[in-house]
C-alpha cells in the first residue's frame, strides 16, 4: 500500500454544517512525494507536504500512521484534540507530532485557517526526542523571522521527485528544521542554575530585542529602562547570552535580514527598513561582516 493510501484510509474529514464541496482526505496532506528505493528509512524523506486552507468548519479525524507531521500555522487557528486535551494552533505555532501510535484530530478555528504541513518518515527523528521531555508531541511559537519558516518554505518549493541530490537537501532542511525546535525546547528546560544567573531583566530584555528588530534601540534606552549603568548590562547580558546587547540585535537583525532576501524579492533597502536599519550602507557593512558577502551577492549566490 502506497503511503497515499494509508494516508487517506488513516483521516476521516467532517463538515459542521452540510457541504457539497467537502475536500477528499488528499488535500489536508498537500502534495505526495514519490520515494526512490535506494534510501528508503535510511535519511529523513517527506512523504508529503503543503500549504493548506480551510474555509469551512471542519474536523479532521485521524488514525495512527507511521510518520512524523510538522504543522505551522500560517493565518487563522485550529485546535488540536489529543487523548482527551485540547491544544490551541495559534498563529504562529508549530506543531510536529509522532503519529506512529495515537489519534488525534484538527478543529477549525478563526476561518480561513491556513497552514504548512509536512509529514516525513526516515530515521533520525526517535534521537531528537530522546533528548528532550518530550511525549507524542511539541508545540513551539515560531518567530515570522525564524530559519525554522525559512526552511519550511523551501520545503514547499522542494523537487517531488527521485532524484537522490533533492532527496539529500530535503533530508538537510528536516534535519535544520529539527535541530533549531528541539534545541529551542531545550533551552526553556534549562535547569535551574543556569536560570538563576539570568536575571529576569536579562529574559525580558531579550524577549524585546527578539520581537522588536525594527524598533531603534540605544545603550542609552536600556540605561533608563533598566535603571542601571550600561556597562554594567553590557556585562551580565553579554555572560548570559553571549554578546552585548547591541552586537546581539544585530546579529538576530542580519538573521531576519538573511530569511527576507532568501524568502522575498524585496529590494535591499526595503529589507534595512524592515528589520530597523535606516542607513542602507549601515546596513550593508553589517550584513557584509556577518556574512562574508554584500547582501545582493548572498542572494544571487543561494538562488537556484
Amino acid at each position: 500500500m502506497t503511503f497515499r493510501e494509508q494516508y487517506e484510509n488513516a483521516l476521516t474529514v467532517r463538515a459542521e454544517a452540510p457541504s457539497e464541496t467537502l475536500p477528499a482526505a488528499a488535500y489536508f496532506a498537500g502534495v505526495f512525494h514519490e520515494q526512490p528505493e535506494d534510501c528508503d528509512g535510511q535519511i529523513p524523506t517527506v512523504l508529503c507536504g503543503g500549504s493548506v486552507k480551510i474555509g469551512d468548519l471542519l474536523t479532521l479525524s485521524y488514525a495512527p500512521l507511521d510518520c512524523r507531521t510538522l504543522l505551522y500555522t500560517l493565518e487563522g487557528d485550529g485546535t488540536l484534540l489529543l487523548e482527551g486535551k485540547r491544544h490551541p494552533l495559534h498563529t504562529g505555532t508549530l506543531l510536529y507530532l509522532d503519529r506512529s501510535n495515537c489519534s488525534f484530530s484538527l478543529h477549525t478555528g478563526t476561518r480561513p485557517w491556513r497552514f504548512i504541513t509536512f509529514s516525513f518518515g526516515g530515521g533520525l527523528f526517535p534521537v531528537y526526542e530522546s533528548m528532550a521531555a518530550f511525549d507524542t508531541f511539541l508545540l513551539a511559537q515560531v518567530d515570522r523571522h525564524s530559519s525554522i519558516l525559512r526552511n519550511l518554505k523551501q520545503l514547499l518549493a522542494a523537487d517531488i521527485g527521485t532524484a537522490l541530490p533533492d532527496k539529500l537537501r530535503n533530508a538537510g532542511l528536516i534535519t535544520a528544521i529539527l535541530t533549531e525546535l528541539f534545541a529551542g525546547t531545550l533551552d526553556q528546560e534549562s535547569p535551574e542554575e543556569g536560570q538563576k544567573k539570568c536575571a529576569p531583566y536579562l529574559r525580558e530584555l531579550k524577549h524585546y530585542m527578539d520581537n522588536h528588530l525594527d524598533r531603534p534601540l540605544k545603550l542609552e534606552d536600556l540605561e533608563r529602562h533598566c535603571h542601571m549603568s550600561k556597562y554594567r548590562i553590557c556585562h551580565e547580558f553579554s555572560a548570559v547570552f553571549g554578546l552585548p546587547p547591541i552586537k546581539y540585535l544585530n546579529k538576530k537583525r542580519m538573521e531576519a535580514a538573511e530569511n527576507l532576501l532568501l524568502s522575498t524579492e524585496k529590494k535591499v533597502h526595503e529589507i534595512a527598513l524592515d528589520i530597523g536599519c535606516e542607513n542602507t550602507n549601515h546596513f550593508i557593512h553589517l550584513f557584509k561582516k556577518e556574512y562574508g558577502t554584500t547582501p545582493q551577492a548572498y542572494r544571487e549566490a543561494h538562488q537556484k
